[in-house]
């Protein structure tokens, strides 16, 4: 069993920043792609990007160790991309793709954000990640090391 992720202080408190608003205006994600054989199904999806009260961008990307994910205000979108490149000898790109109409989040854009919670469950994934309530239901994000960060309806 693998060693629960912890998020930091400074995740905790970008969490609490995250509560004080009111609605999700637009939903990025940042897949890897495999420039060798782009037709390959290959999704990985390295960063989430969530713009709040079309004010202040979170950023949720998966840690430097691949244990878990972190929060951040900030991110260089091209210098991620040029990095990754680089890394991986021009093989894996970055592209950064609005999923605001794809079907779990759409309706999530026009429904009120009622909270935002971290939560740990030991019993069934052993993991950390965050909650979002809606007026019509949950999301939460989780990690995963095959397919990096991924949403999905969230029932407590």
């Amino acid at each position: 069993m693998n060693e629960l992720y912890q998020f930091t202080k400074q995740d905790l408190d970008l969490v609490s920043e995250i509560k004080k608003h009111q609605n999700i205006t637009s939903i990025y994600y940042h897949f890897w792609i495999n420039l060798v054989n782009p037709e390959e199904k290959f999704v990985f999806v390295d960063t989430i990007e969530i713009l709040f009260d079309k004010t202040t961008t979170y950023f949720f990307k998966i840690n430097e160790d691949d244990t878990g994910y972190f929060i951040s205000t900030s991110y260089n979108f091209e210098a991620e991309q040029k990095a990754l490149a680089e890394k991986f000898q021009d093989v894996l790109s970055l592209k950064r793709v609005d999923v605001s109409q794809a079907t779990i989040w759409k309706d999530k854009i026009i429904t009120p954000l009622l909270s935002v919670d971290t939560v740990v469950d030991y019993e069934n994934r052993n993991e950390n990640f965050i909650h979002f309530d809606f007026i019509d239901g949950s999301l939460a994000i989780y990690y995963n090391e095959e397919k990096g960060l991924f949403v999905e309806y969230y029932e407590e």
